[in-house]
């Protein structure tokens, strides 16, 4: 009776241990699949095309070149309608573009720190890089101003 539980335990850890290692390649693919606002970039640097020449190309009255600039930096996602219009332009399937916008949502770009770092560096027309620095300097502050609350809080009573 002992053999068999022993027998079922190394079964149960060896289970535990696929999945888990399952999951860190599942993470990892994730982190190596090419977001939708990558594939954008890539292919109209690609191309040799301005935001405008793509706004062109597309002929979208609806479409502004704010828009593209969104799908760049991953604050908004082109329709199926206008992915088909980019393939078309890029020559590229449009299966590709559904899949970059599923990796996209995979990878967690939704996430609320990239959010807010991507939001500030399009707000403030900088890059990705000095949008996050701008960002860690405004949550020192909130730190900083929240400890002084407390302070003050603390010597009030």
């Amino acid at each position: 009776m002992g053999r068999l539980f022993d027998e079922i335990r190394k079964e149960i850890r060896a289970e535990q241990k696929r999945q888990k290692s399952n999951e860190k390649e599942n993470k990892e693919d994730i982190k190596n699949k090419i977001g939708i606002e990558d594939l954008l970039i890539e292919l109209r640097k690609k191309e040799g095309l301005t935001i405008v020449e793509l706004l062109e190309k597309l002929n979208d009255s609806n479409l502004k070149e704010k828009d593209i600039k969104n799908w760049e930096i991953g604050l908004k996602y082109p329709d199926l309608n206008t992915i088909y219009k980019l393939s078309e332009i890029y020559r590229v399937p449009s299966t590709e573009f559904v899949l970059a916008k599923n990796n996209s949502y995979e990878k967690g770009l939704a996430g609320i720190n990239k959010k807010i770092i991507r939001w500030i560096a399009y707000t403030l027309n900088v890059s990705f890089y000095i949008g996050t620095v701008i960002t860690v300097l405004i949550y020192i502050c909130a730190l900083v101003f929240a400890f002084m609350f407390f302070l003050s809080m603390a010597y009030s009573v």
